[in-house]
């Protein structure tokens, strides 16, 4: 099954029961789970946090393991290669996922799904490690590049009040040496398709931003309302340390700049609010580091 240049898109729906309450979504990603730089306890701290937050939902950005990169996967899956050795390989594939999926086991139903990245296994079955992720904690394989709708649902009512939250995600491409190199990669997504959130993981960087638009709205025999629209941009960084006494990495190798461990947090709060006779109701966005 081919797992490169894959492009999906997603409805994912979350209930909520009051407004002000906001609702988080954690994308998380280049894990790198089974290098010698990934910091373990940071991932396992984090592992531990987000089981105890509340009104929370996942987004895998990709690179969860450190399996094979996309120039080594050939010489892996189409060089002639002994069948033991196969699956010898396919026994490591396997147990290292099965940790993963593990570990992510309490994120079960409330994961939106995981973006595939460059470092990943096919396994002899034709899935990519990604895949079989997906499959055992039953959400969406998003492929590299996602178009994703969130239906934020009040609960009560016929069928609840809805709330429509858009997302671009993509795993990444290379953000340059600066954060500001690293957002303007994301920031650029802008012009490839109209959401409310635009996020890319990939360079180990974690950083957020947010520009905002204005826009027009029809008021009832008032002619129209200006009105603005708040877009977030983040890359979501990183567990895999680059400077390590004594260890080999790239990032040493290539003197770049040590990653930014951990996630970005995203806060989405229902609003609903009345002036001059008039109810609004929307999201506001808000992300930390």
């Amino acid at each position: 099954m081919k797992t490169t240049g894959i492009f999906t898109q997603h409805k994912f729906e979350i209930s909520f029961k009051n407004y002000d309450e906001p609702i988080y979504l954690i994308p998380f990603g280049d894990i790198h789970r089974s290098a010698p730089l990934c910091h373990i306890e940071q991932w396992l701290n984090f592992l531990a946090w987000a089981k105890t937050k509340k009104n929370c939902y996942f987004l895998g950005m990709g690179d969860y393991d450190d399996l094979a990169s996309t120039s080594e996967r050939p010489f892996l899956t189409h060089s002639p290669l002994h069948d033991s050795t196969l699956q010898t390989l396919e026994k490591l594939y396997r147990e290292n996922t099965q940790k993963l999926i593990d570990e992510l086991s309490f994120m079960k139903d409330k994961l939106v799904g995981f973006l595939e990245g460059n470092h990943y296994a096919e396994l002899q079955s034709g899935l990519s490690t990604t895949q079989l992720m997906a499959e055992a904690l039953n959400c969406k394989y998003l492929g590299v590049s996602s178009f994703i709708r969130l239906i934020l649902r009040k609960e009560g009512g016929h069928k609840g009040y809805t709330h429509k939250i858009d997302l671009w995600v993509h795993h990444g491409r290379g953000g340059g040496r600066t954060s500001g190199a690293s957002i303007n990669k994301v920031e650029q997504m802008v012009m490839s398709a109209d959401a409310d959130i635009y996020l890319m993981g990939h360079d180990h960087k974690k950083k957020v931003d947010m520009v905002s638009r204005l826009y027009l709205t029809d008021r009832h025999k008032k002619g129209v309302h200006l009105r603005k629209k708040d877009i977030l941009l983040g890359r979501t960084g990183s567990f895999l340390r680059g400077y390590v006494d004594g260890e080999v990495s790239y990032v040493a190798d290539g003197a770049y700049t040590p990653a930014n461990l951990g996630v970005i947090k995203i806060e989405m709060t229902p609003k609903r609010v009345r002036k001059d006779n008039e109810e609004r109701r929307y999201v506001s966005l808000h992300a930390s580091i």
